[in-house]
């Protein structure tokens, strides 16, 4: 028995309400944290570079003042007090700008194992064919059933095209334009067909 009218505004209804709009809001949520994510970690490698900058500027700095010259604490005399201090603080210096670029390099490396930009670029694409087959999805004013009908299928074809692509991670998802066209006017002349054999055979 063919779904009536009625039927088929239910099955639009559920469909985009739990499966298109749902995914949206995926998709703008996933961009989102992994917009956050990417963030955080580039603020965190420019940190530690600005850091190393500024501990390797600081070690020279204090090399040159307090350990070049006469009165410096490489003087064979009168060598000042302080020399422990300076000698553990340029160590210490040292140390931070050979260390903080280690550091760095391991947030580049996380950033390249989540891959936060490709996958950004992934559910903007998939975002934007979502609209794509938003745009095919049937409207309640259609006086033809046929054309509901095959628009319907083309809606949820394509928003479950998009959904399968982007889950492969192809990035490019979802049927041209063209296409779906294409798919709804072979859909209506299927219809076309068996609503003429249903005539033919009544009439005979």
């Amino acid at each position: 028995m063919p779904m009536t009218r009625e039927d088929l505004e239910v099955r639009y209804n559920l469909f985009n309400q739990f499966a298109l709009q749902d995914q949206k809001k995926y998709y703008k949520r996933a961009m989102s944290e992994h917009r956050k994510a990417a963030a955080q970690v580039n603020r965190l490698r420019a940190f530690l570079s600005l850091l190393t900058g500024i501990s390797a500027a600081i070690a020279g700095y204090v090399v040159q003042t307090r350990f070049l010259g006469k009165e410096s604490c490489t003087a064979i005399r009168n060598i000042p007090a302080d020399c422990g201090t300076w000698e553990a603080v340029v160590i210490v210096l040292t140390v931070m700008a050979i260390v903080l670029p280690t550091v760095g390099a391991l947030f580049s490396t996380l950033s390249d194992l989540f891959q936060w930009d490709k996958m950004i670029s992934i559910y903007k694409s998939a975002t934007e064919n979502l609209e794509i087959a938003d745009a095919q999805s049937p409207s309640p004013a259609m006086p033809d059933d046929v054309y509901f009908r095959a628009s319907l299928r083309a809606f949820v074809e394509g928003t479950l095209n998009v959904m399968s692509d982007e889950t492969a991670q192809w990035g490019q998802s979802i049927r041209t334009p063209a296409q779906i066209e294409n798919f709804i006017n072979e859909e209506v002349e299927k219809a076309n067909r068996r609503m003429t054999g249903t005539t033919g055979s009544l009439k005979g």
